[in-house]
């Protein structure tokens, strides 16, 4: 991080020097007398650093900011009362887009905007996201503005979280960290022992082997490999350090035979078909305590072809994309046992 802001400190003060040189040349326009006393090259250089440095400062402090912010809403999320799913609502339809397959969501941390919607329509070959205000201008079709991004992607397992965007880079072991506000590359990380477009959900023949997920405790990777009989691993990832912390090995059927899975106050939930009408989650692990059982929930896959499954912590609610369609689930939850 320290590298990156001497970078841009360098560059703000290319910049402002070059603005002064440009007003002071020999081609510069003569302006009206102010005072009897012309400053001096020294003097004009010292104002430019200074002034970048009240620029970069400015910069920090934003950013700081922004930390502050994403912290305060994980520690908010945490504090909130969890427990497990108890049923899944009837899906809501909100928008219909051009490809069969594809991903939308929020942050859910709110850093970007709490009625921002993200889009990445398809699931291969691309490096577009689409940024839109709210869901009005989603549904007109008006972009807020479009990121293009560095590499394409796989799957449509992608999240945003707090001002990045995490996405699998197509045909690779890593998960790409993306600044939403720079527009640049901020780190990879390593999903160790993966092995690109072997395994994914029974829609995508392996080019969705890695499905991102977000919950109150942070921000997780499900994927399914041989060393497990390609059953689900699920890693949790630590967006400060950008590295797995903690491993969990499941007692999944196998990825390839599921619809789809996500992660809701620290249990992993597993779809049963991606186009069954009606389906249901068949299988959840509580990351707390290791233990696994059928829930037997039902859930409608409602136009028969759901793509992406992803729980939001702050709306305590579904995304999903089924079809061209953007749908939400609502979820009713089990009471706290304290209550």
């Amino acid at each position: 991080m320290v590298s990156r802001y001497l970078l841009l400190f360098c560059w703000s003060v290319a910049l402002l020097l070059g603005a002064a040189i440009a007003t002071s040349g020999p081609e510069a326009k003569p302006r009206a007398k102010r005072s009897s006393q012309i400053p001096s090259k020294h003097s004009v250089d010292e104002l430019v650093i200074e002034l970048a440095k009240k620029h970069l400062i400015k910069m920090i402090a934003d950013e700081e900011v922004s930390l502050a912010k994403a912290k305060s809403s994980v520690q908010n999320m945490q504090q909130d009362g969890c427990t497990n799913i108890k049923s899944v609502g009837k899906p809501v339809t909100h928008n219909a887009r051009q490809h069969q397959q594809g991903a939308w969501m929020k942050d859910p941390l709110g850093i970007m905007g709490v009625d921002t919607i993200f889009v990445m329509e398809y699931y291969a070959g691309r490096k577009v996201l689409e940024e839109f205000e709210n869901m009005d201008m989603f549904k007109a079709g008006v972009a807020r503005k479009t990121h293009k991004l560095p590499y394409n992607y796989d799957g449509t397992g992608a999240v945003v979280y707090g001002p990045f965007l995490y996405y699998n880079r197509e045909n690779s072991p890593y998960i790409i960290k993306y600044n939403l506000k720079t527009d640049q590359q901020e780190a990879q990380i390593h999903i160790g022992g993966f092995t690109p477009r072997k395994n994914g959900y029974q829609w995508c023949g392996g080019y969705c082997a890695v499905d991102l997920a977000v919950d109150e405790q942070g921000l997780w990777a499900l994927w399914g490999d041989t060393d497990n009989s390609y059953r689900l691993y699920a890693y949790k990832i630590d967006v400060y350090k950008n590295a797995v912390t903690d491993t969990y090995t499941l007692a999944t059927e196998k990825m390839n035979q599921m619809g789809n899975a996500f992660v809701a106050c620290g249990v992993i939930y597993c779809i049963d078909t991606y186009n069954g009408k009606p389906t249901t989650i068949n299988f959840a692990y509580d990351t707390k305590t290791r233990k696994h059982w059928n829930p037997n929930i039902q859930f409608i896959n409602e136009y028969n072809y759901n793509s992406m499954v992803a729980y939001n912590p702050r709306e305590k609610i579904l995304y999903a994309w089924d079809n061209r369609r953007q749908v939400t689930y609502s979820l009713a939850f089990e009471e706290h046992p304290s209550k």
